[in-house]
């Protein structure tokens, strides 16, 4: 995306993902993460609360977002349930020159004296749109530590979520 194109992003996505993405390859069954991903906690870092989720997971229970990019910085986002709204926020963010959008909902914490006796947490999140008009969100998260930077120990990982656009 660029300044041009960004409101391309403005649309009704899928509350699911079709597709997840990480270094190493594309993975398509993604059934059974259902239950922990979906669009609206990876923008908004809230977890949506089912009344059932059985029903939700059965397609009983319809749940889609709808995005409206109102300027560079600001993202309109809306959860419907069986087209009904149910929760509207908005989100800051920065569209920057590679042209994704970052949410204002990066995290940065550190403890101890970092790579000496103690560690950093850090964590991001970006969406972009793909060459299908689909919407991606891409989490990175870094958890990294050391002691006296002989012992040191982490977990990093890099996805990409990818939702259909329903309109």
């Amino acid at each position: 995306m660029n300044s041009e194109t960004v409101l391309s992003i403005n649309g009704k996505y899928s509350f699911f993902p079709i597709k997840k993405f990480d270094r190493k390859k594309e993975h398509s069954n993604l059934e059974s993460l259902k239950k922990y991903i979906n669009s609206y906690n990876y923008m908004t870092n809230e977890i949506v609360k089912f009344t059932d989720l059985d029903s939700t997971l059965n397609g009983l229970h319809f749940y889609h977002l709808e995005l409206i990019l109102t300027n560079n910085n600001t993202l309109n986002l809306e959860l419907f349930k069986n087209n009904k709204s149910v929760k509207k926020q908005q989100i800051k963010g920065e569209l920057k020159k590679d042209g994704m959008f970052y949410l204002d909902n990066k995290f940065l914490e550190c403890n101890g004296i970092p790579y000496l006796f103690g560690g950093c947490q850090n964590n991001k999140r970006r969406i972009a749109v793909s060459k299908e008009n689909n919407l991606i969100i891409n989490e990175a998260v870094c958890n990294e530590g050391a002691l006296l930077l002989f012992i040191a120990a982490g977990v990093s990982y890099n996805s990409a979520y990818e939702f259909k656009r329903l309109e």
